[in-house]
């Protein structure tokens, strides 16, 4: 099973929080903060030693908008 993780980016591309998809809504949690910090949310795959593997752009607040 692979290892993911939501991290949320600010406006400015700034590290703003992470969330566990083993937890529930937690997808839904991050979009919630990248809506209020104006960003966009990645959702990170991640090596066993916490390393990220692959990442994407799962929600963007200026494509929200547009």
């Amino acid at each position: 099973m692979e290892n993911v993780i939501y991290r949320v980016f600010d406006k400015k591309n700034r590290y703003h929080q992470s969330y566990s998809p083993k937890l529930a809504n937690a997808r839904s949690w991050a979009v919630d903060c990248a809506i209020s910090a104006k960003g966009h949310v990645k959702e990170d795959v991640l090596d066993e030693s916490g390393v990220t593997q692959s990442s994407k752009v799962i929600f963007s607040f200026d494509k929200m908008t547009k």
